[in-house]
């Protein structure tokens, strides 16, 4: 639930500078401002004395976190009308980027072209001022460049701008989200060797949260080198894909990518004939990751499995489990004619 309480905010001895202080408590008491770890806490204000005409209805967010920060120093309090003005551009550009991605999303690649192209129309506009700038504001530009770029398929211009990025603020917070940028459109080069170097580097960054991603694209990589080689090489590389995804389970459980990983461990028990191993992977992953993707792919596998294993009723119930929840999927036809089949020879 939104809670708000009206504050008035007090000028302090240095002339412009306004202060508050509210306790914030985890409770329902009238008011009381509450709230809980990681949500936003916004101050809007009115400002009845500016340089500009009139009133201004100013605003300010902070998140909330656990625990005591110590001493916080305030080192800079004043933002330029410029500076405002390239942030809220940049914003804007932001904007435009998610509303072309969404379209992109539904196959409308049209009309995603064209909110790309205005994002950065906003983004090139606004890069001469930001560097004058510096800063937060240049490195978010050059984040921001590069998602338009990356999202276009300008593969050479997004690899350039999360080089510049990682060159000139190497301390940036957006490393690893700009090396994983990098091994994507080396992926999509179909150059896996450069890719697996850097998703395997970003694995090793301590605090990113992005590690389980980096471990599972490492297993992508070696599963489509394992396509494209000779048939004595893709075994070793099918491993070398087995091992990656196992890694993600097991050193990544807090990852997005743990129900992705272990199903695509049980496809592989299903190509080395392994039934036995895989039904029990594929349990694992209806059970503990029921929002995993490929859950169709997964039904149809587990399926087919329990009917290598002589199981043909229950392999019918994972047929018609993957009729019933994904009727769109490419493989519920293939999978109603298997029902079918099961259902003429009696079971």
């Amino acid at each position: 639930m939104v809670r708000a309480v009206p504050v008035t905010l007090r000028e302090q001895e240095q002339r412009g500078t306004f202060r508050l202080a509210i306790p914030l408590r985890l409770s329902t008491a009238a008011n009381t401002l509450t709230g809980e770890p990681g949500q936003i806490v916004r101050l809007v204000y009115r400002d009845d004395q500016n340089l500009g005409e009139g009133t201004m209805i100013r605003t300010s967010e902070t998140k909330i976190i656990e625990g005591n920060l110590g001493e916080v120093r305030v080192t800079r309090t004043e933002i330029s009308d410029e500076e405002l003005r390239l942030k809220t551009k940049l914003q804007t550009a932001s904007a435009l980027t998610e509303v072309g991605n969404h379209y992109k999303e539904f196959g409308l690649n049209e009309k995603a072209n064209y909110k790309y192209a205005e994002a950065l129309d906003v983004c090139e506009e606004i890069l001469v001022q930001a560097k004058k700038v510096g800063g937060k504001l240049l490195e978010q530009t050059y984040v921001q460049l590069w998602r338009i770029y990356f999202a276009m398929d300008k593969l050479d211009l997004a690899l350039g701008m999360s080089r510049r990025l990682l060159n000139e603020f190497p301390s940036s917070s957006f490393v690893d989200e700009a090396m994983l940028q990098q091994a994507h459109v080396e992926r999509k080069r179909e150059n896996f060797p450069r890719a697996i170097n850097l998703y395997t580097s970003i694995a090793k960054i301590p605090e990113s949260p992005l590690k389980g991603e980096g471990q599972f694209f490492t297993g992508e990589c070696y599963e489509a080198m394992a396509l494209k080689a000779t048939t004595g090489q893709s075994a070793s590389l099918y491993e070398k894909a087995f091992l990656a995804y196992q890694k993600v389970y097991e050193q990544f459980p807090d990852s997005g990518r743990v129900g992705d990983s272990v199903a695509k461990m049980a496809a592989f028990y299903y190509k080395k004939e392994d039934y036995a191993r895989a039904v029990d992977v594929f349990e694992n992953v209806l059970s503990d990751y029921p929002d995993a993707n490929f859950l169709d792919v997964i039904l149809f596998n587990y399926g087919r499995c329990l009917y290598k294993l002589k199981k043909k009723p229950e392999a019918r119930q994972k047929f018609e489990h993957l009729i019933r929840d994904y009727p769109e999927s490419d493989i519920a036809s293939e999978a109603n004619k298997i029902v079918e089949a099961l259902k003429k020879a009696g079971f």
